[in-house]
């Protein structure tokens, strides 16, 4: 992959008739993202467009080289060591103690079944914005050397979850452990203020972000059929709270809150996949992707098109 950056915003490959884009998602865990942007990769293919859905996950399984590669895979990793090293644990020292020693592949199924299984009954506030920093500037990077590069191509890039929605939960993890009157809660605050900022995606026509809405008992109960259990990072777990419905429903309600406070500030479009009848959902995913397509490239009111 070439290693160039650019400034993303009407550049095309050549001989393309069409300006490049990308669309990211955000919104509570189970809401119903990846549906939704499946759906949307499938009918822009359709339409004979230039379609990659990317993920930094992904991307960084490809073990990518060069120095974009190493920085981003030490930015994944040093979120992960600081987000759940320092955690507590039952039976007494910290995970940390038990993370491989490096190199070593911390997107392996063992490691992941080790963050999972661990009964964890504490976490460190600090480390947790150790972690957020790591998150913001590892997102950052992601945009700069895979996603605008893409749509300087002409691709229209789609990203299932955009990176703010980690930094929001590892901000909520945070909060909880610190007291009102302890200078980290104030400052947690502003490195929040300060993500959205930094990760606020270009302006129209190159990028469309969007916020999605479900009750978050729907959620919960497509994520438990989809794989038996909800994530690790989907409830309060990682900082000592029994990883059970209460405390998802918890984590997801408070993230929304502050998912529709960015949507405001970044002109989102909204789209709202909650549906009693689990019958009507392809139908709901359906007529969002078909929103999602009009809106591609549309100015949108308040957006800062730079």
């Amino acid at each position: 992959m070439q290693r160039t950056t650019t400034k993303g915003s009407t550049a095309m490959k050549p001989g393309s008739t069409e300006l490049g884009c990308s669309i990211a998602f955000l919104g509570m865990d189970g809401v119903g993202k990846t549906t939704l942007a499946r759906e949307v990769e499938r009918l822009l293919a359709e339409r004979g467009r230039s379609v990659a859905r990317l993920s930094r996950r992904e991307y960084l399984k490809k073990r990518p080289d060069g120095f974009v590669g190493d920085a981003m895979t030490g930015l994944y990793e040093a979120s992960l060591r600081t987000l759940y090293g320092f955690a507590g644990l039952a039976g007494g020292g910290t995970l940390g103690d038990r993370f491989p020693a490096r190199p070593a592949d911390l997107m392996a199924g063992d490691f992941e079944a080790l963050l999972d299984g661990a009964e964890i009954r504490s976490n460190d506030a600090r480390a947790l914005t150790s972690s957020m920093l790591c998150e913001i500037a590892g997102h950052m990077m992601f945009r700069t050397a895979v996603v605008l590069p893409a749509v300087a191509q002409g691709r229209v890039v789609i990203e299932d979850t955009h990176g703010i929605k980690m930094v929001v939960k590892q901000y909520l993890l945070a909060k909880s452990l610190v007291d009102a009157a302890d200078p980290l809660a104030g400052q947690l605050d502003s490195l929040l203020e300060l993500a959205i900022d930094l990760l606020r995606p270009a302006g129209a026509p190159v990028s469309l972000p969007v916020l999605v809405h479900t009750k978050p008992e729907i959620a919960f109960e497509r994520r438990v059929r989809q794989r038996g259990r909800v994530g690790g990072m989907e409830h309060y777990g990682p900082v000592g709270r029994p990883a059970d419905r209460a405390s998802y429903l918890d984590l997801q309600v408070r993230s929304q809150r502050i998912f529709d406070t960015i949507g405001d500030r970044w002109d989102c479009l909204r789209l709202d996949l909650t549906d009693p009848q689990e019958q009507a959902a392809p139908t709901a995913t359906e007529t969002a992707a078909t929103e999602i397509l009009a809106a591609i490239g549309r100015p949108r009111v308040g957006h800062n098109n730079d």
